[in-house]
C-alpha cells in the first residue's frame, strides 16, 4: 500500500462520495457507504474497526450511533481529514467514542480479540497481492471469536473486462460511439495507479478462506455510476436490463462486490 498518492486532493476530489461528504461534513453517507453502514448496524456490534477509513465518515456515523469506532489508515491526509470531522461533531456529541490512528498498513495497535466487526470498504483493490494475506491475518487477530469481517470492493474485475464491452456493443448498435477501452476513460481515482489489485467474487472468497475465515457470503450490488458515466441515457440502461434478463450472470452486470465472513 502506498500512502503518497492518497492525498487530500484524492479524498476530496476523486474518492467516491466526496460531494456528499463535503456538503454534510461527513454526516451523510454515499449510497455505497450507507448500504455498508446498515449491514454493520444489523449485526449490532459494540466495537468496530474501519480499516482504510479514508475521510472517516463511516466510522463517524457508527460512533454517532453509540458504537465504539476506530478508523485506521496509512495516509496522513486521511487521518487529518478524519480528525477534523471528529473535532467538528464532538462539539455537539461530547460522548462520541471515535478514534482515528495512522498505521503502517500491516500491524495494528490493538489487542487480540478486540473488535466485533472489521470493515474494508473499497480498500482491498488498493492492496497488493503479496500484502493481502498478511493484512487479513492481522485483522483476524484483532477480531473477536465469531466476529465478522465485511469487505466491499468496486469495480468487479469481471464486470470491467466483459460487462463494459456489452455497453460498448450496445452503444455501437445504437450509433453511440463509446471508447473500446472504456476502463482507460474512467475517472483518475479508478485508474491502475490506485486500483492495483481489482477483485472478483472468486478471488475475495479465496483470500478469506485461505486466511481462515468461515461462513463466507457474497453479494453483488449494482453501481449505476459506471453505466451513466458512459451512456448517460435511460434508454440504454433499460436495454441493458433486458439483456440481463436473458443473461442472468451477475459477475458481468454488477460492478460492486460485498462479502461477509466470520472468524470461528
Amino acid at each position: 500500500m502506498h500512502d503518497i498518492i492518497y492525498t487530500k486532493d484524492y479524498f476530496l476530489n476523486e474518492c467516491e462520495g466526496y460531494k456528499t461528504f463535503l456538503s454534510s461534513k461527513g454526516l451523510k453517507l454515499s449510497k455505497r457507504l450507507l448500504k455498508i453502514y446498515y449491514k454493520i448496524i444489523d449485526l449490532k456490534p459494540q466495537r468496530v474497526l474501519d480499516f482504510g477509513c479514508g475521510r472517516g465518515e463511516l466510522a463517524l456515523n457508527l460512533g454517532l450511533n453509540w458504537i465504539e469506532s476506530w478508523g485506521v489508515d496509512i495516509s496522513d491526509d486521511a487521518i487529518l481529514i478524519s480528525q477534523e470531522i471528529k473535532n467538528y461533531w464532538i462539539k455537539t456529541n461530547p460522548d462520541l467514542k471515535l478514534e482515528f490512528i495512522k498505521i503502517d498498513g500491516k500491524k495494528l495497535p490493538f489487542n487480540d480479540n478486540f473488535f466485533d466487526i472489521v470493515v474494508l470498504s473499497d480498500v482491498i483493490e488498493h492492496i497488493s497481492k503479496k500484502d493481502i494475506y498478511e493484512i487479513l491475518t492481522e485483522l483476524k487477530r484483532v477480531l473477536k471469536s465469531k466476529g465478522y469481517i465485511l469487505i466491499h470492493t468496486s469495480p468487479n474485475k469481471i464486470f470491467l473486462n466483459f460487462g463494459l464491452k456489452l455497453y460498448w456493443i450496445l452503444g455501437l448498435i445504437n450509433g453511440y460511439k463509446l471508447p473500446f477501452d472504456m476502463k482507460s476513460k474512467l475517472p483518475k481515482g479508478l485508474s491502475n495507479s490506485y486500483h492495483i489489485n481489482e477483485q472478483t467474487s472468486f478471488s475475495i472468497k479465496r483470500y478469506l478462506k485461505k486466511s481462515g475465515f468461515k461462513d463466507i457470503k457474497i453479494e453483488f450490488w449494482k453501481n449505476p455510476h459506471y453505466v451513466y458515466y458512459f451512456l448517460k441515457d435511460d434508454r440504454y440502461i433499460k436495454k441493458l436490463n433486458l439483456i440481463h434478463k436473458f443473461i442472468p450472470i451477475k459477475h458481468i452486470f454488477y460492478a460492486d462486490i460485498f462479502a461477509i465472513a466470520k472468524k470461528l
